[in-house]
C-alpha cells in the first residue's frame, strides 16, 4: 500500500546538550491550561526526540439573546496536537503539520531554551535537490514543473505548470529557469526502494509518495542530504 505525507523541516541550533538533557527540558514543560501550550507525550529513540505538542485554541462565538435584543459573544477553546520529531545528529527538527502549526511548536521550543535555540531554512532550490538525489547514486525524472516566470519567444511572461513526459524537456527547463521554480515534482529510481515520487511543495516543504514500509526508511535517507 502507498502513503503520501508532506513532511516540514527546519535545521535547528541548541544549546550544547545531550539529547537527554533536552528531552527533560521537554518534560518540564508540560501542558497546562494556563499557558494555553506544551507538551503531553516526549520519547527519546536513539538520537532522536518524539514530543507530542497540545496547544489551546480560542474561538469566538456570537449568539442571539432574544430577550435583550443583543448579540452576546462567547469564547470556546478548541484543542489541537501536533508532533516533532527532534533528530539531534543531523541538527534538524521535522512534522507533518502545517507550516502555521509547526511554527507554534517552534515557539514552545524558543520558550523552553529560554530563545538560546535558533531555526534556519532548508536548502530546497530544485537544482540543489536534484544534485542531492543524484548523490545518493538515485536517479530523478522531473515530471511536473511550476514555473513562476515562464517566457515565451521574449513577448510573454507569465506563470507556466506543465506535466512532463520525457526527461530531456525536464532537464531542459531546470537548466533556463532553476531560480525561478516555484514547485517540482520528480519520480526516483533506486537501487534500495520501489519507485517513489518526491515533491518540493514550498520552502521547507516535501511531499514523499512510497509504499507504506519504505516511507520513513527514504525520509531517513533523505535527511542526511539537508
Amino acid at each position: 500500500m502507498e502513503i503520501k505525507e508532506t513532511l516540514v523541516f527546519n535545521k535547528i541550533h541548541l544549546p550544547d546538550l545531550s539529547v537527554e538533557d533536552i528531552a527533560y527540558i521537554f518534560d518540564s514543560h508540560k501542558y497546562t491550561d494556563d499557558a494555553g501550550i506544551g507538551f503531553t507525550y516526549v520519547h527519546v529513540e536513539d538520537s532522536s526526540i518524539v514530543a507530542n505538542v497540545l496547544v489551546k485554541i480560542p474561538s469566538y462565538l456570537q449568539s442571539y439573546n432574544s430577550q435583550e435584543n443583543v448579540l452576546e459573544k462567547s469564547v470556546v477553546y478548541i484543542f489541537d496536537e501536533l508532533q516533532i520529531v527532534l533528530d539531534y545528529s543531523h541538527g534538524l527538527i521535522y512534522s507533518s503539520a502545517s507550516v502555521t502549526r509547526f511554527n507554534k511548536a517552534k515557539s514552545l521550543l524558543r520558550n523552553c531554551f529560554k530563545s538560546k535555540v535558533s531555526f534556519e531554512n532548508i536548502e530546497c532550490s530544485a537544482d540543489k535537490i536534484i544534485e542531492k538525489i543524484q548523490s545518493l547514486h538515485w536517479t530523478p525524472f522531473i515530471v511536473d514543473l511550476s514555473i513562476k516566470k515562464f517566457t515565451y519567444k521574449d513577448g510573454a511572461v507569465g506563470r507556466l505548470s506543465v506535466h512532463i513526459n520525457k526527461s530531456e524537456i525536464g532537464e531542459e527547463l531546470l537548466s533556463l529557469y532553476s531560480g525561478n521554480i516555484a514547485r517540482m515534482t520528480v519520480s526516483v529510481e533506486s537501487k534500495d526502494f520501489s519507485n517513489f515520487i518526491l515533491s518540493i511543495t514550498s520552502q521547507n516543504a516535501f511531499t514523499l509518495k512510497s509504499e507504506e514500509s519504505e516511507f520513513w526508511p527514504i525520509v531517513n535517507s533523505i535527511k542526511q542530504l539537508l
